[in-house]
């Protein structure tokens, strides 16, 4: 039987309207197959003010109290942005064009993810879902998890959907201990990654680049989430397939995968061959 760790991680936001998707769609399978052990490591966030996303109220400092965290990590915000040299980070551009206010909560959730992939990996997790607690799940990860149960070789399982020119970085379930630190860790290549890249930091290029430089599997699922904002409004998803998915019928899936890996590590191992001496 698998050690599954399920890990939640960043700010509960909307955890009240989330909370049964996530027990229905997450939990409930995972218990049916393993031993799950519950890792949470949130920011105590008094408030929220993203104009980005339109959200603006108070956040709910008991919420977490929702999950059933096994292990749980409480932290102040901002802390954790000299430990990753913010300013340095800040220096290679604004993807958002927001003054940098993406780019910190960016970080804040890179920084938690790495936190609960670190207990979950001292605790000799075999398989890892990373799960976001302001997603609302629609459909049952029981499917993917049994693939992932039976799955021999460091493989990350990931959303086909809204890659935005990298990997989709909502959730994924993570089988063996170089897969599950190449996801759960990726903050320590954001440096290099900015550097290489000559731009600034994105969040689903940095998980492209992360994994491809692990030489993990990357196996694509069709779950759904849709983000939860302030109050319980879902942002609207696109949930289509990329065209090359809707190609299936006469192309092997094999194909596709061995392509889109392919041309994933070929363009991050030409990068790195740039910038080696």
């Amino acid at each position: 039987m698998p050690k599954i760790a399920i890990c939640f991680f960043g700010i509960t936001r909307s955890l009240t309207h989330t909370v049964s998707s996530i027990e229905l769609n997450i939990l409930a399978p995972a218990r049916k197959l393993g031993e799950v052990v519950v890792y949470s490591h949130f920011f105590l966030q008094k408030d929220i003010i993203n104009p980005r996303s339109g959200e603006l109220g108070e956040l709910d400092l008991d919420e977490q109290r929702l999950l059933p965290s096994d292990w749980l990590q409480l932290e102040e915000p901002d802390a954790c942005l000299s430990d990753y040299d913010f300013d340095q980070l800040r220096s290679h551009g604004d993807s958002w064009q927001d003054d940098f206010r993406s780019l910190r909560n960016l970080v804040h959730q890179l920084h938690s993810l790495n936190a609960v992939t670190k207990a979950a990996l001292a605790d000799g997790a075999d398989i890892c879902l990373f799960c976001r607690p302001d997603l609302t799940y629609h459909d049952s990860l029981l499917r993917p998890l049994k693939l992932a149960a039976v799955t021999n070789v460091a493989t990350v399982f990931l959303p086909y959907w809204q890659g935005n020119g990298g990997l989709n970085d909502r959730f994924a379930i993570c089988v063996q201990k170089e897969a599950i630190s190449a996801y759960g860790q990726r903050i320590q290549n954001a440096h290099a990654f900015c550097s290489i890249m000559a731009g600034p930091l994105n969040s689903e290029h940095l998980l492209a680049y992360s994994l491809s430089l692990a030489g993990v599997n990357i196996c694509k699922i069709g779950n759904r989430a849709s983000r939860t904002r302030l109050g319980g409004v879902k942002k609207y998803e696109d949930f289509s397939r990329p065209w090359v998915y809707r190609m299936k019928t006469w192309i092997r899936p094999q194909t596709i995968l061995f392509a889109e890996r392919l041309g994933l590590r070929q363009t991050f191992r030409a990068l790195l061959k740039k910038t080696r001496p």
